[in-house]
Order: C-alpha cells, then structure tokens, then sequence
C-alpha cells in the first residue's frame, strides 16, 4: 500500500514539474503587426524573400524552444550593399537575422486597427529579454547568449534597424528594436546562453531556462525581424501548459497502483499476515 502511495505521489510531482508550455504569435490578417514606418507598403517591405508567418514558443521542462517561419532562413547576407555591422563598422556584410526580444507583457503603441503606426524602439514595449546571436550573417546557425535589459527605454537596451543599413535611399522599416547593444551598462549577461539554428524556412533558437526568470512567464511576448526589420513579428502569445509524453502515463500507473491496492484492502479483508479466529 505504502508503496503505490510513493508511486503516485512521486509521479504526480514529476507531472508537475514537467509541464510543458506551447503557444503560437502569427504575422499574417487582421491582427499582423506593421510597426512604424513604411505603412504604404504594408505588412512586408521588398517582397516575399523578407515574409515572416508565425513563431512556435514551447517550453518543455526548462528547455525554451521558439522557432520562427520565415522566407528569410538561409538569406543572410542578401543585398550585400546595403547592410553593415555596426558594432564593427564593416559595411558589404548585407541583411542579416536580427535578435529575439523578449517580455512578459505586450504594449504596443497604436491598435491592430492601424497596425500599431506608432511603434518603433522608442514607443511601446520595453523588451526585458534579448537573445545575442553570435553571427547574424551565418545561414547554418551558431549560439547566443541571454541578456537581460534593464534600462528603462530600449533606446538604452538596443541598436535599432538604421545602424545596420548602408543605404540612404532604400526604403525599409526605420527605428526598429533589430539587436541587443551588449556594450550598453544597462545590459547584463544572465550567464546562460543556447543554440540557434537555421532550416528551410525557419529559425530555431533553443535554450535551458533552469534559474531564469522566464521559467515563470505564463505568457511570451517577442519581437524579431531582419536588420532591415523588412518584415517584422510581434506580439505575445498566452500559453497552453501540457504535460510533456510519458509524464500523464506515468501518473496513471501510480494511480492505478493505488486503486488496486486499496482494492485487496476491501472491506472485510484480512490485512496481510493476520489469522481467522
């Protein structure tokens, strides 16, 4: 009897501290962020190459995955005229994969009625989270490190899409949160850093949360674009908490343990050991 207790109690902790989170930020409708400027060519600046869709935000036990649809994974480097590194001060490095802003609230300036006009680095949300990308320009991926952003604007916190072009007449979306400034005061390695990664059509960034703050966030907000932020995603996405596979079986069998169990203890039963008189 002890026993099946142990098990079910031992598997109802694990269900617990399993728990997985799924949620989903779309950039397509009536709600797709625009963002501030370049209303008149709407939601995507120069074409279907620069078109993000959705990002997919799941946290399985401690382990954060966001993975980005976008026409965009595996052109880094496009244009090359156009774009530099402005931590460097190259230029020729062309467009590349700007970092992923995250927060536990969304507040975007304006409405989705006029897709959020107003927005840009200096307005709306201030993004308590960045993901450092090592190499913007790599089309197979790399690492990046966690940062968290502690000025009270993004101004203090970020470098916006104009320190990443070289251009004076191309037209994309100007004053948009693009990087992570990891040499501004106000910013702070966490200490942790995950992987990212680049397939057909998608990015995918990965991380072990165990210790961070994010563990905690019961929603995501974020915000990624390229460095000319031709398209961009933003929004929050409310999760779904599910347990991860094997955790719910496992759960079962411990109750199941206890039911038959107190099953042999009926009514009436002689418990183990016991003699009829």
């Amino acid at each position: 009897m002890k026993k099946a207790i142990k098990l079910a109690v031992s598997a109802a902790f694990i269900l617990g501290a399993s728990q997985g989170w799924a949620a989903t930020i779309t950039d397509s409708g009536v709600g797709s962020y625009y963002g501030y400027d370049n209303q008149g060519a709407a939601d995507v600046i120069g074409g279907s190459t620069y078109d993000i869709s959705k990002a997919t935000i799941t946290r399985a036990g401690s382990v954060l995955t966001i993975t980005i649809n976008t026409s965009f994974a595996g052109k880094a480097g496009a244009n090359s005229s156009w774009g530099k590194d402005p931590l460097t001060g190259k230029t020729g490095k062309g467009i590349g994969y700007g970092d992923v802003f995250l927060s536990d609230t969304w507040n975007a300036a304006g409405t989705d009625a006029n897709h959020y006009t107003p927005d840009n680095a200096t307005k709306g949300t201030v993004w308590d989270y960045g993901f450092a990308l090592d190499n913007r320009w790599s089309n197979s991926g790399g690492n990046f490190k966690l940062y968290a952003l502690n000025g009270a604007t993004n101004a203090q916190n970020i470098l916006n899409s104009n320190s990443y072009i070289n251009c004076s007449n191309c037209n994309y979306r100007e004053n948009e949160e693009t990087a992570v400034n990891t040499k501004s005061s106000t910013v702070k390695y966490t200490g942790l850093s995950g992987k990212w990664a680049v397939s057909t059509g998608a990015l995918t960034f990965t991380i072990n949360l165990s210790g961070s703050e994010l563990m905690d966030y019961s929603s995501f907000a974020m915000h990624w674009g390229e460095t000319c932020q031709n398209d961009v995603l933003e929004g929050v996405a409310m999760g779904v908490h599910v347990p991860l596979p094997g955790t719910a079986a496992l759960l079962f069998l411990g109750l199941g343990a206890l039911g038959m169990a107190r099953r042999r203890r009926a009514p009436g039963a002689l418990p183990p050991g016991a003699a009829a008189v």
